[in-house]
């Protein structure tokens, strides 16, 4: 039932929010009138649309997913989505698009023509009388209670507000600006609309049965000053964007218009740009149903309001198209207009009959607030994307392009697309219908994500202090080189693995400084090489799984085999915070980026055993045999990586042994990695991994803690804490042995700052992401601290990730 006692919203524009937001009011009981200026309420301009999650949960909610749902009964939907070069090849496929976005989000991407999504919306009115035609406003007038508003035929209509729904070129807008201009000088900014920028023009259409054409696939093409997104659509239909930079930039008055002769032109000169191998844009271009050639604006403007009147959609916010999200940004914000309006209609007591002015303001800031922020990041990354792929900074594109997004796979693409859907809002009085999905939204999430400054000042203060780390070991890395030279042929026969090569000569000296701290080293020594050797197995496991993590593909995390080499090379007191902070920067944030192939995990321990914690074992056995020790030293030494070698070997026989027997149609069907990762089948493996690694170091932890305190030649705080002043010009070590000793303790404390910082930033990000509510993120702030004392730093890291990888599959 309609508000009673005259609340009214009066809609200027029959368009994508304008009936959206009316269908939205009508489900919520309330008044309005839409005035459209066409004569027509789904005019044939030629124009497509293109629907994401983000803005179907919202027409979900309105009861309008079926009916678009239906416009693809029997038709392909996006099967292969490419990225291509200028000349058409191939730079990277995602297979399977639309299953992917349905199984994360519950809805996947729906291109087709803008007038068909007008029509569903329409048809769906029950007051279909109220949405009248040829009636482009002219003139409003500002009142106590209301406005009134005048059209071009010389018609009236009064209502509580009125929202300008009635796109880039806004009459509602200008309307609003003159009379902001007249009550309340300086309220709007007189020349924003004049830097309104325009980078792009744009020639789109849609076109039908083109020879050639695969159904299901969508091909983004990538070019100098200008690219291509081609999508499939059903009845067999083609939309195309052909993207093409202007000259310079140009911004208000002077933005120009092009006529149907511009478009010839436009036409002919880009007649023959590949789209494909084998397909013309002027092939799909012949087909063509109807085209348009048009200026892109890219603009949020700092103000939506004046007293009674707002601006959505268009009006307010218009971003590059080639992002796909301009229609359903203007869902979002029609959501959150209404969401306002049943705030201020608890606020009133129940009815929205008498909203006063002050109230009205206060409903339109809350939707500006609500809004604004998401709006300029669409715009943002839009216009990002546009100039990635119209490569406006050539060297980059082509790095970007052609190296880091072919190797970050289909979970960096669908990634790259999704950026804005778990934010997106919903029309809060209505029910969301629920459906399947992997990804929450962050209205599910346990706790509210945090954003802006905090985020920003946490990963500055890890940068610096993890800064500061690696600082400090410039001034205590201080291995007399010259003595371990002399002292190598001391006892050691020689390794001729490289030859007479400095590669030998560089392991003998490695060798002799570990017989130095080990074999020839006091009590102390050899308690501390058994400690910090074994705390040795938690980076190495984090290494190696988040290397191997979906969402880590493309990114410096993705290579452990480069941290286990540079950790013997340089100490892992300096890898440590190094990979800390690429961590903050680089790990995936939805939980789809959490899954680690299955052969991987279950190859985690036995490499672990073998490459690493077997050779740690026997470097600690005393033997008479220093020939054996020295060659079980020189094993060691290649330990982490070839802990990430075994792990390639094993996952690789692994994920033979799988498929064999399969035919290589099974083969397609049954081994899309990233649908597999959805059923979350490597987490008992990577747990068993998590929980062998725990054992391990936390019985290494208590037995050193009992060992050195029950040991009368025993000092806990002299074999791991006593260590010389790093800022002292000289230390004056009795023996080239004690400087071992100074050295390692200090590469153990610097790694374990390392450690426990990485630690404490992945507890910050998952409360920062939402994943965890707060009390939880003190609860394990509070474990990492006190298993330092209690299990050790590299049991507590292990921990930790058990119980991360419980959090992140728990979405699923």
């Amino acid at each position: 039932m309609a508000e009673k006692n005259g609340f009214k919203v009066v809609i200027a524009g029959a368009g994508i929010a304008g009936l959206t937001l009316a269908n939205m009011l009508e489900k919520m009981g309330l008044d309005y009138v839409v005035l459209e200026k066409h004569s027509a309420v789904a005019p044939a301009v030629g124009a497509s649309i293109g629907l994401f999650p983000n803005g179907l949960r919202v027409l979900d909610q309105l009861g309008l997913y079926k009916a678009i749902e239906d416009q693809f009964e029997g038709q392909a939907l996006m099967e292969k989505s490419h990225t291509r070069r200028p000349d058409g090849t191939i730079i990277s496929t995602t297979r399977r698009m639309d299953v992917h976005l349905v199984r994360r989000y519950g809805y996947g991407m729906y291109f087709f023509d803008r007038q068909k999504l007008l029509q569903i919306l329409y048809d769906k009115l029950q007051h279909k009388e109220r949405v009248l035609v040829s009636k482009g406003v002219t003139d409003v007038e500002l009142t106590t209670d209301g406005v009134i508003v005048t059209c071009a035929d010389g018609s009236v209509f009064s209502g509580t507000l009125l929202v300008g729904a009635d796109g880039i070129h806004s009459a509602v807008r200008a309307i609003m600006k003159s009379l902001a201009a007249k009550l309340e000088p300086g309220y709007f900014d007189p020349a924003e609309e004049d830097s309104v920028p325009c980078f792009y023009r744009c020639n789109f259409g849609i076109a039908q049965n083109v020879p050639g054409w695969v159904a299901g696939e969508q091909h983004m093409v990538t070019g100098r000053d200008g690219s291509q997104l081609v999508v499939s659509g059903p009845e067999n239909k083609v939309y195309w964007f052909l993207f093409d930079k202007l000259p310079e930039t140009k911004y208000g008055k002077e933005i120009p218009k092009f006529t149907s002769t511009d478009e010839i032109d436009f036409a002919k000169k880009n007649y023959s740009r590949p789209v494909t191998e084998k397909l013309t844009w002027g092939q799909i271009y012949d087909c063509k149903i109807s085209s348009t050639l048009t200026p892109l604006h890219e603009v949020v403007f700092k103000k939506w309001f004046f007293r009674r009147i707002i601006t959505i959609g268009d009006s307010a916010h218009k971003p590059n198209p080639l992002g796909g999200q301009g229609g359903n940004g203007a869902i979002e914000s029609c959501a959150e207009l209404c969401n306002a309006l049943m705030s201020a209609k608890d606020r009133a007591g129940g009815s929205l009959s008498s909203l006063t002015t002050e109230d009205v303001v206060k409903a339109f800031s809350e939707t500006q607030r609500a809004r604004h922020g998401r709006a300029e990041l669409v715009v943002q990354r839009s216009h990002e994307t546009q100039a990635l792929f119209a490569y406006e900074k050539p060297w980059l594109s082509a790095f970007l392009v052609n190296c880091i997004m072919p190797n970050g796979g289909a979970e960096s693409t669908l990634n790259h697309l999704a950026y804005i859907f778990p934010g997106g809002a919903t029309i809060r009085s209505l029910p969301v219908p629920r459906r399947p999905r992997l990804v929450p939204y962050e209205d599910e999430l346990p706790s509210r994500p945090v954003a802006g400054q905090m985020v920003t000042l946490a990963r500055g203060a890890l940068v610096v202090s993890m800064g500061a780390a690696v600082l400090l070991t410039t001034k205590v890395w201080r291995l007399p080189l010259d003595e371990i030279r002399a002292a190598k042929h001391y006892g050691l026969h020689r390794i001729h693995w490289f030859g007479n090569t400095g590669a030998t000569d560089v392991l003998e000296k490695m060798i002799t400084g570990m017989a130095l701290h080990v074999r020839e080293g006091d009590v102390m020594a050899k308690l501390h090489g058994v400690y910090f050797l074994t705390q040795l197995i938690s980076p190495l496991l984090v290494y190696g799984v988040e290397g191997h993590r979906i969402g880590n593909r493309g990114t410096p995390l993705s290579l452990p085999s480069f941290f286990s080499v540079a950790m013997q090379i340089h100490g892992i007191g300096r890898i440590a915070p190094l990979h800390a902070v690429l961590s903050a920067f680089a790990t995936p944030e939805s939980p789809t980026g959490r899954p680690v192939p299955v052969e991987v995990t279950k190859s985690l321990v036995p490499a672990l055993t073998i490459g690493f914690v077997l050779p740690t074992a026997l470097l600690f056995l005393p033997t008479p045999n220093v020939r054996a020790w020295q060659y079980i030293a020189a094993w060691w030494q290649f330990g982490p990586p070839l802990f990430n070698l075994l792990t390639n070997i094993f996952s690789s026989g692994l994920r033979w042994w799988e498929s064999r027997g399969r035919h290589s149609k099974d083969k397609e069907e049954e081994k899309d990695e990233l649908l597999d990762s959805y059923q979350n089948r490597d987490v008992p493996a990577l747990k068993s991994a998590y929980a062998y690694a725990f054992a391990v170091q936390a019985t290494t932890h208590l037995a050193s803690l009992a060992y050195g305190g029950l040991h009368p030649g025993v000092s806990l705080w002299s074999t791991f804490f006593a260590l010389p002043n790093p800022f002292a010009s000289a230390w004056n070590l009795a023996s080239v042995g004690n400087a071992m000793f100074v050295f390692l303790k200090y590469d153990m404390v610097v790694a374990v700052s390392g450690y426990v910082a990485s630690n404490l930033y992945s507890v910050w990000n998952l409360r920062r992401l939402g994943y965890i509510k707060t009390h939880d993120a003190i609860k394990a702030t509070a474990g990492i601290v006190a298993g330092q004392v209690l299990v050790g730093p590299g049991a507590t890291w292990a921990g930790l990730w058990y119980w991360r990888e419980s959090v992140l599959s728990s979405f699923s």
